[in-house]
This record gives structure tokens, sequence and C-alpha cells, in this order.
């Protein structure tokens, strides 16, 4: 399965995960899940920590790559991807070289 099909079924399972309530579930939650996809559907086996170099596989955000911006939102720059999750637990993610937003999600209602 090719990396653009990978990616439309982890924002697919995004999409339908239960919302989180804080800025490190939602970081945890899109980890867990991209993790999950590539295991299921990827050839290139995990490693950790993951590579600074592309490999044929998405790998979860590195904590080195990771940032808290204020009000609490937690940052984290991948290969063409910046993610942005709020203290409310909502996510957006968005591809980097056309600038454009490819998914948000709502967090838990408090």
């Amino acid at each position: 399965m090719n990396i653009e099909e990978r990616l439309a079924i982890f924002i697919r399972r995004l999409e339908l995960a239960p919302p989180v309530g804080s800025a490190e579930e939602a970081m945890d939650l899109v980890c867990r899940l991209i993790e999950e996809v590539e295991d299921e559907f990827c050839s290139v086996l995990r490693q950790e920590p993951p590579p600074l170099r592309f490999t044929g596989r998405m790998h979860a955000a590195r904590r080195d790559r990771m940032r808290r911006l204020p009000q609490g939102t937690l940052r984290a720059d991948t290969r063409r991807h910046r993610i942005y999750c709020q203290r409310d637990g909502s996510i957006r993610i968005e591809y980097v070289p056309e600038d454009t937003t490819i998914v948000t999600k709502v967090g838990k209602k408090q």
C-alpha cells in the first residue's frame, strides 16, 4: 500500500477516534494512530528512535521535534507536516509544502 493510501487511513481513524481533553492526550493519539497504521500496512519496520531520514514509513512525531507554544499548544514538526494539539484536545495537521490544513478534530467538551 502506498504512503498516500496509508495517510488516508490514518486520517480516517483520527476522525473516528473519540475526542480527547488535553494537548498531551491529542499528541499521544496522533502518534499512536500513525504507528498502528504503519505497523498494519507498511512493509518498512518501525525504528526507535524514528530516523531523521525518510525510509518510506511514516513515524510518530519525534519528541525532540515537539515544543510547547503559548496558551499550552503542543506543536510537532515532521518531515512534511506540522501537528498542532491544543489545550482542549483539538488537533490540526498541516501539509507544510502547500501550507494547507489536511485534518482538524475538535477536542472533548469540558
